[in-house]
């Protein structure tokens, strides 16, 4: 009668078995990775769709009269009118109801407050101010910390997104004289038309393809009124996108439709990174072209082409 002998797993053996469950365990850290990014910029996708659908619904209650790229007055050049402060979609200036400013700076930097949301043009159309803010920003902080007399108010930014700069303005970008005196609904250099009225969807030529909301990190802080690039100057980039979404930037359409740019080289991040803003990026010339295209279709996109 023989006797059958139990034979264990051999070093080798083990030490297999422990690779193959350490690379399925890496890949799933990858893929679970990869679906919270992706998740991420759906959500981000979501907010854009949201601000974008927020201006075309402000437009139809308003005869037309698109939001304002602004959040705060001008304080040189054309002074904005009251109504360009009404139609402000972030209200990062004055008072609110009950007296409180609506931005405070903390160690020498200007932080917006949880009522220059609420206080804008678009809030009643959005409803919602965590819309106001990306998942995929790190530099955001909790929006319920940014209230007017917190001892704890955070340094961080309240908000991810701009408006396009040469949307729902009277007149050049963010109704502002920016870079040369402009006459009345008309700017141009060296007779070349740059941008002209664009504060009703009237005079908006190609809603669905003209950009309405843009991700952006200021590394100054708080992202200040609207978001431009310079038409005249070739590759002058006066904002930048935010970079934190690898090489796309997601973005809504006047019409309320979403879409993503695609960024061809880091020339971008890099100049960025150690300027901030105001920056000529000849590498980036292909990314340029893209972003002013639709700045306003039909006026900056195709004239100066």
């Amino acid at each position: 009668m023989s006797i059958k002998t139990r034979r264990g797993f051999t070093l080798i053996e083990l030490l297999i078995v422990i690779a193959i469950l350490a690379i399925l365990v890496g890949l799933i850290v990858v893929v679970a990775a990869a679906m919270l990014k992706q998740a991420k910029s759906t959500k981000d996708m979501g907010n854009h769709r949201t601000i974008g659908q927020a201006t075309w619904s402000f437009a139809a209650d308003n005869r037309g009269t698109l939001l304002h790229p602004r959040t705060e007055p001008t304080d040189s050049g054309t002074p904005s009118t009251q109504d360009q402060i009404d139609r402000f979609w972030v209200a990062a200036h004055g008072n609110d109801a009950d007296g409180n400013a609506r931005i405070e700076t903390v160690s020498g930097q200007q932080v917006e407050l949880l009522s220059s949301l609420k206080d804008g043009a678009a809030y009643q159309y959005i409803g919602d101010v965590t819309v106001y803010q990306s998942p995929l920003d790190e530099t955001i902080g909790q929006i319920d910390q940014f209230v007017s007399g917190n001892p704890n108010l955070p340094t961080g930014r309240i908000r991810s997104y701009s408006l396009n700069a040469f949307v729902g303005v009277d007149w050049g970008a963010d109704d502002w004289t920016y870079y040369e005196t402009a006459a009345p609904y008309w700017f141009g250099v060296n007779g070349n038309t740059a941008w002209r009225s664009a504060s009703t969807l009237s005079q908006v030529p190609q809603p669905a393809n003209t950009m309405c909301s843009i991700g952006e990190q200021d590394l100054n802080g708080r992202n200040l009124n609207g978001w431009l690039i310079n038409p005249i100057t070739p590759n002058y980039y006066v904002d930048f996108p935010a970079f934190w979404n690898d090489n796309k930037v997601n973005v809504s359409y006047i019409d309320g439709s979403t879409g993503s740019i695609k960024l061809e080289s880091d020339s971008l991040k890099e100049q960025w990174e150690q300027y901030g803003h105001n920056r000529p990026v000849s590498g980036a010339a292909v990314e340029y072209k893209k972003f002013k295209k639709i700045m306003l279709p039909g006026v900056i996109g195709s004239i100066l082409d």
